[in-house]
């Protein structure tokens, strides 16, 4: 549709100007001559039934609100009419009636690469992964800047567009114990001394009388609510709705990218190692170093209901939280997808998929049923000290899920321990003592798990024996294998007879409709793969 300017929509309104000024010297027609006599019998009539006479007498009389003056002559009246037409033409604004409405959301470009990341928003990488390569299989001529950002990892030895990580955790000693009492940031200030009963040398238990006062303080004020956020909250579940407020049906399921229990499990028993390690993670993964896919996005930003209110902070030109445009609204077939899938484990963080608890030999099978690289391991042991007090003891251990074999190993991380070198000043705060123990960790991962570009000097034979490994595996029915044969044949290196050859060994007729099929049945049918490739929930 060919849609005006706002240079035509100026030019239309200058042309309605010029004929009412027209219209206007011309003396009007014969037709204005005939409205005007109307106009003059219905002022007439005003005139008698008493209307436009002020009801307190004559006092306004000559200011032509009363009823005394000439009505005018016929060029005076034609004259005022057009200068109100005239008027009321320059202030029309038309260039808005050419252009699209403000704030609409005009969505181009590939659809399953937006669909890619509104699954990965919603907590579901591995149908994030298969959608993007569905984008390379099914959109391949808009694929070409998703074809070329492809990376190679060397310790996987593939091409690679996201490398998957996941985190899992095994707790031992939690029935001899209260709490776990993990290693937090500030429980320890440098210069202080534990007592050979193991507690603190003064008697608050850790508290100072400043910490106590300002925690007295908050008990009296109400713990930060208002008597206006209680009653909102109220009934509603804590979520500071009016209790008459009705919330609007949300249009499709709602899904998180993040998991709470991967966040609460974390955070009680591993405290500020969980937090450095998830800090130190999500630096290389927003820098690109575990491939290009996904890094832009993040959770949205979780709102603490006690705290106190505050209006947003005032937007600056260029502020990328700002300038970036939202995710579009996802799509009824996408939902359908999502529903379809079966659901995954949640993300701790963004690109670390949380398996839950359980030993090391028993977490690697779950991480190679759910395509994952690479597998955080920590082992958490808790020990009763004195004085009801916990010692806690973690180490994480790296290991490549698809050989099994262990590339790390942290040294042990003791909160007993951190307590007396940071007191004794061997460290300045607990983040430096968890540090120092996470660093043969942190250079095993930028040596070992970094992706790097693609090899250059690639020859038609070594793809070609690189292909036949792929599609002879016994996951080559994915589109991620299609999606590598897109890529050698974006590098000139397969020719078409050679790519639909590969196409039709990996998915027969179906593989043959991602060549030639039209676009809405490619479309559909790369949503059908990506959700064949997911693996079935646990206890299903």
């Amino acid at each position: 549709m060919c849609v005006p300017s706002v240079a035509t929509a100026q030019s239309a309104g200058e042309t309605v100007k010029q004929s009412a000024e027209q219209y206007s010297q011309s003396g009007g027609s014969s037709d204005m001559d005939s409205e005007m006599g109307m106009m003059d019998d219905e002022m007439s009539m005003e005139m008698e039934m008493g209307m436009g006479y002020d009801e307190y007498g004559s006092d306004y009389g000559d200011s032509g609100y009363g009823g005394g003056g000439s009505q005018g002559s016929t060029s005076d009246i034609t004259d005022t009419y057009a200068s109100s037409v005239i008027s009321l033409v320059n202030s029309f604004e038309l260039a808005p009636l050419f252009q699209p409405a403000a704030g609409v959301q005009v969505i181009t470009g590939p659809l399953l690469q937006r669909e890619s990341d509104m699954a990965f928003a919603a907590g579901y990488q591995g149908m994030a992964v298969e959608l993007m390569c569905g984008h390379m299989v099914t959109e391949y001529e808009e694929a070409g800047l998703a074809l070329s950002t492809v990376k190679f990892s060397p310790a996987l030895r593939r091409p690679v567009w996201n490398v998957r990580w996941a985190v899992s955790i095994a707790v031992r000693g939690t029935e001899d114990v209260p709490d776990a009492s993990p290693i937090r940031a500030g429980t320890t200030k440098p210069g202080r001394r534990l007592a050979s009963s193991g507690g603190y040398d003064d008697m608050s238990g850790g508290y100072s009388g400043e910490d106590m006062s300002m925690e007295m303080g908050m008990e009296e004020m109400g713990g930060g609510y208002s008597g206006e956020d209680m009653e909102s909250m109220s009934g509603m579940g804590g979520m500071g709705r009016r209790p008459n407020a009705k919330p609007a049906a949300p249009t499709y399921a709602e899904r998180n990218m993040l998991s709470d229990e991967a966040e609460s499990m974390m955070d009680s028993n591993l405290g500020l190692v969980a937090e450095v390690v998830a800090e130190e993670f999500g630096k290389r993964f927003k820098a690109g170093d575990y491939g290009p896919l996904f890094t832009g996005l993040t959770p949205p930003e979780k709102i603490d209901p006690r705290a106190p209110r505050r209006p947003p902070p005032p937007r600056q030109e260029g502020d990328a939280a700002v300038d970036a445009a939202p995710l579009p609204t996802m799509s009824a077939k996408l939902d359908a997808a999502l529903t379809e899938a079966p659901r995954p484990p949640g993300m701790w963080r963004p690109g670390i998929t949380y398996l839950g608890q359980g030993a090391s030999n028993e977490m690697l099978p779950v991480a190679q049923s759910e395509g994952i690289d690479f597998l955080f391991h920590f082992d958490v042991l808790l020990k009763p000290g004195r004085n009801n007090a916990t010692q806690n003891v973690s180490r994480c251990r790296l290991f490549n899920v698809a050989t099994g074999k262990q590339l790390a190993l942290t040294k042990s991380m003791d909160s007993l321990e951190a307590a007396q070198k940071i007191s004794t000043g061997s460290f300045a705060d607990e983040r430096a003592y968890v540090m120092d123990q996470l660093g043969s960790l942190l250079g095993i991962m930028d040596r070992d798990t970094k992706v790097v570009p693609m090899p250059q000097g690639l020859s038609p034979e070594s793809v070609r024996r690189r292909i036949s490994l792929v599609i002879g595996g016994p996951k080559a029915r994915t589109l991620q294998t299609l999606a590598e044969i897109r890529l050698y044949q974006s590098l000139n290196l397969l020719t078409l007879d050679e790519v639909e050859m590969a196409f039709h060994i990996v998915g027969g007729s179906e593989g043959l409709l991602f060549l030639h099929g039209p676009r809405e049945e490619r479309l559909a049918m790369a949503r059908t793969w990506a959700v064949r490739s997911q693996p079935a929930a646990p206890g299903e």
